[in-house]
């Protein structure tokens, strides 16, 4: 990296969508998928609180409120 203001590409958010399916993205911008909930029900899969730190699946999952 040249700037160090410049992201990794992997840290970047320009590019989180870059290899999401168009029909997806259509239904993101259309409110048919709740982009919030898929994150909640991904840390809580991953046992993690908002802030990423490991808090346990049962935890993430009351924090989250998913399941």
């Amino acid at each position: 990296m040249n700037n160090k203001n410049e992201l990794p590409d992997d840290l970047n958010p320009v590019f989180l969508f870059s290899t999401v399916h168009t029909d997806l993205l259509i239904q993101a911008i259309s409110n048919k998928i709740d982009l919030q909930f898929l994150v909640k029900k991904e840390l809580t899969n991953r046992g993690l609180n908002e802030k990423g730190l490991w808090v346990g699946f049962e935890n993430a999952k009351r924090i989250h409120g998913v399941s």
